[in-house]
């Protein structure tokens, strides 16, 4: 084996670990400091955010409309009616006076109020599975921009390097020590270095622009993430556990346990009520005392086309909700899987080693002065070291997708970030962003 080829496996191996690059171990600069001296975690600043998100504030107004609905619903149906009447001419002089009240004959009220309240929690869960996906949002959008910048910042040293060893070459072709064709080499070199560096650029402005939608501010100047993230998960045999109690799943079940109440409601909500009325007054002289009872005859339509609609409602919500439970056990499986694997790579990625980009490009670039190494293979060398730092912080960043994904999956991001443990510190480790 060359030389050459020592040096480009060396150059490899202390690559690796130097990809856990920090980004920035402090959550928000502006975040008073709590009473241990600690900083606030990411559970207060998520929450801030999701408590002044538009939609989410639309699902609370949508809880509020439910609420009155169901308190509405508790009140009795039918308010009683008074009824006036009266002639008078030159030999006439009548009058009278009646109350009229319809009988809630069939208790129509006691399920309405039912089916008000599980449209009430349903509306509720809505609105505990959409703070999850707002929050899984923010924080993919969080590490997006961390990767971002993290990837941003290696793009500018490969476009230093690059511009560096131009002039360097530059110099050397001027001593005639190499020709004009490996200047011309450094050239292209730098250009695919700032074309690069535009696209991680470019990244960088869509995911800060994707944090603004969603919180309706810029990032702010320091964002970071805990420290670390856990090795292992939680045994298989608690996917139909995380599933069930998904939000997503609550939320489908309390849907089909509204439509079924609905069923009844619907079919008691058909049945005729019964008016009874009194009515006084005076006619012809006489005064008269009148008793009225009134029963609408559902003889033309007896609404049992709603019962079999209301039916259909609720098998489609049961089936739905069977969907989603499947559809979330599945992406709990598929998450476990892919964390598993990525989380492993990463701890073998760090294993490796750990050592600076300047000090690997100072030694290619000394072997390069002394003519030991052609420009060629210097370039190769540096770009492929540059690549693995990169490959680095893409990994890392891949690590942390999957966690979120996991997060999704479970619907216990909140859990997660409320751990007191989950918190941000001013000591940097080689496993933090």
């Amino acid at each position: 084996m060359s030389f050459f080829t020592y040096l480009r496996a060396g150059l490899c191996a202390c690559l690796v670990a130097s990809a856990a690059t920090v980004w920035s171990s402090n959550l928000l600069s502006e975040q008073p400091a709590s009473s241990a001296g600690e900083r606030a975690g990411l559970s207060p600043f998520i929450k801030r955010i999701l408590d002044e998100n538009p939609e989410i504030q639309a699902a609370q107004a949508a809880i509020d409309a439910a609420r009155a609905r169901a308190q509405g619903a508790g009140l009795p149906l039918y308010n009683p009616e008074l009824a006036l009447e009266g002639e008078k001419t030159e030999s006439v002089d009548n009058y009278g006076i009646g109350l009229s009240q319809t009988i809630d004959l069939h208790d129509k009220r006691s399920l309405q109020e039912r089916a008000a309240q599980a449209g009430l929690e349903a509306t509720r869960s809505a609105l505990d599975a959409l703070r999850q996906s707002k929050a899984v949002e923010l924080l993919d959008a969080m590490v997006r921009i961390l990767n971002s910048e993290e990837i941003t910042a290696l793009s500018e040293q490969r476009f230093q390097l690059m511009e560096r060893f131009q002039r360097l070459a530059e110099q050397r072709q001027s001593a005639g020590d190499i020709p004009s064709i490996e200047v011309e080499l450094t050239r292209m070199a730098v250009a695919e270095a700032a074309m690069a560096h535009a696209q991680a650029g470019g990244a960088l402005v869509e995911a800060k622009g994707d944090f603004f939608a969603l919180a309706g501010e810029p990032p702010p100047a320091r964002l970071g993430l805990p420290a670390t993230l856990p090795t292992r998960l939680p045994g298989a045999q608690e996917n139909e556990r995380l599933a069930s109690a998904h939000p997503n799943v609550r939320q489908a079940h309390l849907l089909a346990q509204a439509a079924r109440i609905a069923i009844n409601a619907t079919d008691r909500d058909r049945k005729a009520d019964p008016t009874l009325g009194l009515m006084t007054g005076r006619d012809d002289e006489e005064n008269y005392l009148m008793l009225s009872l009134s029963i609408p005859l559902q003889l033309r339509n007896d609404f049992r086309n709603r019962v079999a609609a209301a039916r259909s409602e609720a098998l489609q919500a049961e089936r739905q909700a069977q969907q989603v439970y499947r559809t979330t056990l599945a992406q709990l499986r598929t998450a476990r899987d892919q964390y598993a694997l990525i989380s492993n790579a990463w701890q073998v990625w760090l294993s490796r080693g750990q050592s600076s980009l300047k000090q690997q490009s100072e030694l290619l670039e000394r072997l390069w002065q002394a003519g030991e190494l052609e420009t060629t293979d210097y370039l190769i060398q540096l770009q492929q070291a540059l690549d693995t730092r990169i490959a680095g912080a893409n990994l890392h960043g891949t690590l942390w997708y999957a966690w979120i994904k996991w997060q999704a999956a479970t619907g216990q991001v909140f859990e997660w970030i409320d751990n007191p443990l989950v918190r941000t510190s001013d000591s940097a480790a080689t496993s933090t962003y």
